[in-house]
């Protein structure tokens, strides 16, 4: 222990730690392959002093490592659903507001490019049943449309690795250890990688969740303990249509936040 630290518990860190960076092209494996491959390089997300540069660092915790999608699909925002269901329902419209066309054949005028989304751009508002609203972009209201598939937001994985004792790992050789990889479901923002992360032997403070614990069993928080000299890496595994160094193109921001001893 660095003589500029102070003897606490593990829980108890000297300094709060919170790291954030966007990962984008920064692929990693293949299609059933997590390891990082000979050429490519998976973005930095914690450096826990890799250099051995500072005296003051006696290694430190990550207990908490978030991923938020830089974009956000027009399903999620959508204001009204047109379907068999809701055929006829009194909608009314202001600038920026978008409507589901779910089904063809519901509308009095079909909406001019079939199933999709389509966000009302008039100064106006407009109201009415919404079957008999013109979904058009060649109407005085206007609308612009978005397909379906450019509406949803494709899962992604993104693989975490450590490394220790180097500042410059290289692919392929066993310097990058996978720690664990985490998926972002289709159409999710957002998603918090803890029940991914190792479990942490020496007791933390836990509000737990007691179900499915045996009788005596422990409560264990999740986390990554680091050395000093270590790093954590991560990147987006090449997988399905991702499977070319442009890797996630809209991006996303990896929150790591944890503490230094």
């Amino acid at each position: 222990m660095a003589t500029t630290n102070t003897n606490k518990q593990p829980v108890f860190v000297d300094r709060p730690l919170i790291e954030r960076k966007r990962i984008t092209n920064q692929v990693v494996g293949a299609a059933g392959n997590l390891n990082v491959l000979g050429g490519q390089n998976p973005a930095l997300i914690v450096d826990m002093d890799a250099a051995l540069s500072s005296d003051n660092n006696s290694g430190g915790i990550v207990d908490s490592i978030t991923i938020v999608r830089d974009n956000f699909s027009a399903e999620q925002t959508e204001d009204y659903v047109v379907n068999s269901t809701t055929s006829g329902d009194y909608i009314s419209l202001t600038s920026g507001q978008s409507v589901h066309i779910a089904e063809t054949g519901i509308t009095d005028v079909p909406a001019q490019y079939g199933i999709g989304y389509y966000t009302y751009t008039g100064s106006t508002p407009i109201e009415g049943p919404n079957n008999t609203i013109e979904f058009s972009g060649g109407t005085g209201s206007g609308f612009v449309f978005t397909t379906v598939t450019q509406a949803t937001m494709p899962s992604v994985t993104f693989v975490c690795y450590h490394t220790r004792g180097t500042t410059v790992p290289i692919p392929a050789n066993g310097d990058y250890g996978i720690i664990f990889s985490k998926t972002v479901p289709t159409n999710q923002a957002f998603v918090d990688c803890t029940n991914v992360m190792p479990e942490l032997i020496v007791p933390l403070p836990e509000a737990g969740n007691t179900t499915g614990v045996g009788n005596a069993s422990p409560l264990k928080n999740r986390g990554i303990y680091l050395q000093r000299g270590d790093r954590l890496y991560m990147g987006v595994l090449q997988d399905g249509v991702y499977n070319t160094p442009s890797g996630y193109t809209p991006g996303v921001h990896v929150i790591s936040q944890g503490g230094y001893f």
